[in-house]
């Protein structure tokens, strides 16, 4: 097949359109090979459609258009264009959605690398490019036959027929909620064949549409004999008011402001509509996330030394991308935000686009706030705490050019950024970046790739590399870039700063800036000393609290100065699992068979993987014992603990648990940062990017909650969160410590978070992948069936791993090898067994392109985590 990208010079004769719908084969086994001619790329399929003389001037790549598709009618996008087709006999498109397309050409070659890399359908990673509300799809209805006369129904005819007859015309979709039976469709098709029923396809109405206002202006030419006489004092005020903004050049006022600036009501309105003065209309106006915010505009201040170093070998590739990114490592607090910010307004100027990417939510206040400052005026933000509409509008705005910055999380990558010049990912070793849901992409390798693609600089930010990224650099893939110190500003300031805390800027050393005379002016300092506790001694020595004694004196000493506290625990609720003190009995999930974890502030016991709630019970299931039991703690319980020890401190609580509302975060850090709190207490959405001058002291409570999973990346994770939450501490003149309690003092990720060593950190897990040819050395495919019966999913699993085996051996594949299968350490979530088989190598995923895998595989590229 030859196909073309873009628009030939010819009129293209035929589409290549990816549809709208799930393409998985429903095979029994993996040894079944469909037959196709469509079908050569299972994961990309995409098919030939005519392209009719009435669109032969107007079809684009990109677009989305409606087709027939066997007995359906489907959405779909134009991937590319061909002058000839692999079948016989091709149908029409039958229309053109929006002229303007909807993905730009870089993305479909992205596309097209993600679903190949990635190993997930073409259609499913298009669908993660687009907003909700640009697509929509058909429906089958059923409606009841007017002349229906049922003779001799079955059961299940009838009760259909009944529902049918309360509530009116039904989807096939909500047909089959009603609980016909598992033989529904059959039913559907008996009802329709006897005449009782009629089956019909109606486009269902776009999920987002565009918000529109009334509005309202003076009528021209608007008789004299219809003016409201002297008593209509309303009428006339409304009139004076519209002539008022019609002499300003406001010709369209909204109803609303109308009304409310002259003190009319709606029967004014309308009274002025009938007599001829007025006349209406509607515009669309844009759901604006950021409406109602103003950004104070900061002058950027001078760079110190090291960031002149790599500013200026940013800016010499902005001005010439030479296609490798650069991983820009610096210390917390060092300044890389202001490398962005400067690379940002340099594309800016260039007239092209951008992309800022923050791995979570509770980063983006802080971000857009720092990214708002400086260029409020073209700035867009994406993200899943937006409305439908936001997303919808924002997206169409970046579109048509009127925003050409955009700041968001994972998903803000695919925003359709005219000329796209830089894309920047702070925070980059993040796994927030992973998506869990097919595709299951990282949003910082689609970033490299995007980068390629359309030829834009990329900056990977972060004081902890992930072990990927550092390992990239060192071969020689990406330029590292290092900021060692961390900057507190220039002399002046900080001077300023100390003279208003009332102490001395002693702790401070001098950095040049490399770009003025006065190079003393910028100061730095150290970061903040780390003291690890052992809680083994402190329970030795009686001490049963979740405070060593060292953390105590340390919050009643910050307290007391005034400054503000941070506690670390990455684990949510009061106590971790409730158990029988008797039979030993512990209360687990139904559907997940783990143990549920007890929140107090509800009395409920919750299963944090399917979120099933129930209450603690007074006895033990088990055993009717009373003695029933709560073990471990969550950032609840330290909650509990720290108000109980701390009445007169105002606390808050970060985590999953308090920041369900569209605004959570941003009011949760506005308060924090206002002074209205004292101490924070949260899981690592704390651990990341956050700049609290306040805070001088961390408490880490217990470093080992992730340590010892049976995980080959829990000492990276580790090591990351505490020298990220670390980092909190010690950012302006209060300076800063940060306390770390642990049962396993020695553990090398514990004491190069101690040390602030990255350096020593990487050297010794390097050699632990290494030992065991782990990644980044290899790299890895998590291949996960799930299904109810555990007998089916363990034999799957084997059939696979059969298969595969078979395949390396036939093939000669010394570089590939399998691990597995096992069941997965969550074995059971939400009702359904989990066994996994891990394929390692050079390329895994060469082994599985071709491969057809039965429903119930989960494919994971790269996997972040294998529990």
């Amino acid at each position: 097949m030859s196909s073309n990208p873009t628009i030939p010079d010819i009129a293209p004769l035929y589409a290549i359109v990816a549809v709208q719908t799930p393409l998985t084969r429903r095979i029994a086994n993996v040894e079944e090979i469909p037959d196709d001619p469509e079908d050569e790329e299972h994961l990309t399929r995409a098919f030939h459609y005519s392209v009719p003389d009435r669109f032969r001037r107007i079809v684009r790549l990109g677009q989305l258009v409606w087709v027939p598709f066997g007995q359906r009618y489907l959405q779909g996008i134009i991937i590319a264009f061909d002058d000839g087709s692999p079948v016989k006999e091709n149908k029409d498109i039958d229309q053109i959605v929006d002229v303007e397309p909807v993905l730009l050409e870089t993305h479909i070659e992205l596309a097209h690398w993600m679903s190949e890399h990635y190993l997930a359908p073409l259609e499913r990673v298009i669908q993660t490019m687009l907003p909700p509300g640009v697509t929509q799809v058909v429906d089958i209805v059923i409606r009841l036959a007017p002349d229906a006369t049922p003779g001799k129904a079955t059961p299940s005819q009838v009760k259909l027929l009944r529902l049918l007859q309360q509530r009116g015309s039904l989807a096939l979709g909500q047909i089959r909620a009603a609980g016909i039976g598992k033989n529904w469709r059959s039913v559907v098709d008996q009802v329709v064949n006897h005449g009782w029923a009629t089956k019909q396809a109606e486009i269902r109405p776009p999920a987002v549409k565009p918000k529109l206002e009334a509005v309202i202006r003076l009528k021209p030419d608007a008789p004299a004999k219809a003016m409201p006489s002297s008593q209509a004092h309303r009428q006339k005020a409304l009139l004076a008011y519209l002539q008022e903004r019609h002499e300003a050049g406001v010709r369209w006022v909204s109803k609303v402001e109308a009304q409310q600036a002259s003190g009319a009501s709606a029967s004014t309105v309308n009274a002025l509509l009938e007599r001829g003065l007025i006349e209406s209309a509607q515009r669309e106006i844009w759901r604006d996330p950021l409406a109602g915010r103003s950004f104070v505009p900061i002058r950027p201040p001078r760079l110190t030394l090291a960031q002149e170093e790599a500013w200026e070998i940013i800016r010499k590739d902005l001005e010439a991308p030479q296609g490798r990114p650069f991983l820009l490592q610096g210390v917390t607090g060092s300044g890389k935000t202001e490398i962005y910010l400067r690379a940002v307004g340099h594309v800016l100027r260039q007239g092209r686009g951008a992309i800022v990417l923050v791995p979570e939510i509770a980063l983006t206040p802080q971000t857009i706030r720092r990214f708002g400052a400086r260029f409020g005026d073209t700035l867009a933000v994406m993200h899943s705490r937006l409305s439908p509409g936001e997303r919808f509008d924002q997206w169409r705005r970046i579109r048509a050019g009127d925003l050409r910055l955009v700041v968001g999380s994972r998903s803000a990558l695919f925003a359709p950024v005219c000329d796209l010049g830089l894309i920047v990912v702070d925070e980059e070793h993040s796994d927030s970046y992973k998506q869990e849901a097919t595709p299951r992409y990282h949003a910082r390798d689609v970033a490299v790739e995007m980068a390629r693609l359309s030829g834009a600089t990329l900056i990977l930010g972060s004081a902890t590399p992930d072990l990927e990224s550092a390992y990239r650099a060192e071969q020689g893939h990406y330029v590292r870039l290092r900021l060692p110190q961390r900057v507190m500003g220039h002399r002046h300031i900080v001077e300023e700063q100390a003279r208003q805390v009332h102490r001395q800027a002693t702790r401070f050393h001098t950095v040049g800036t490399g770009a003025s005379a006065d190079d003393e002016e910028a100061l730095y300092a150290d970061l903040p000393p780390v003291e690890v506790v052992d809680m083994r001694a402190e329970l030795r020595s009686g001490n049963r609290s979740i405070f060593s004694r060292s953390l105590k004196r340390a919050m009643d000493i910050a307290l007391a100065a005034n400054e503000q506290i941070i506690l670390f625990l990455n684990r949510r609720g009061s106590a971790t699992f409730v158990n029988c003190r008797d039979c030993g009995h512990v209360l687990r999930c139904p559907r997940c068979d783990l143990p549920l974890t007890y929140h107090s502030t509800e009395d409920d016991l919750i299963c944090h993987h399917c979120n099933y709630v129930t209450f603690l019970p007074p006895q033990c299931p088990n055993c009717w014992s009373g003695r029933i039991k709560l073990f471990g703690i969550g950032t609840q319980k330290v909650e509990e603990l720290v108000k109980a020890a701390y009445p007169q401190a105002e606390v808050v609580r970060w985590d999953l648990d308090t920041t369900g509302g569209k605004d959570a975060h941003e009011a949760l850090l506005d308060r924090f940062i206002r002074g209205e709190a004292d101490i924070m207490i949260g899981t690592q959405m704390i651990t990341k990017g956050l700049d609290l001058p306040r805070v001088t002291l961390v408490g880490v409570i217990a470093a080992d909650t992730m340590l010892h999973l049976p995980e080959m990346y829990a000492s990276e994770r580790t090591f990351q969160l505490l020298t990220q939450v670390a980092g909190r501490a010690g950012r302006s003149i209060l300076g800063g410590k940060v306390i770390i309690q642990t049962y396993t003092p020695q553990h090398p990720a514990i004491q190069a978070a101690r040390r602030h060593d990255y350096d020593a950190f990487y050297a010794q897990e390097m050699a632990f992948r290494r030992e065991h040819w782990y990644p980044p050395l290899s790299k890895l495919v998590r291949l996960i069936y799930v299904h109810p019966n555990p007998r089916q999913a363990e034999e799957q699993a084997h059939q696979l791993h059969r298969l595969l085996s078979n395949k390396i051996a036939r093939q000669g594949l010394a570089d590939v090898d399998l691990i597995g299968p096992a069941p997965a350490f969550f074995q059971r979530l939400r009702g359904k067994y989990r066994w996994q088989l891990i394929v390692r190598g050079k390329d895994p995923s060469a082994l599985l392109r071709d491969l057809y895998l039965p429903l119930g595989w989960r494919v994971d590229v790269d996997p972040v985590s294998l529990l």
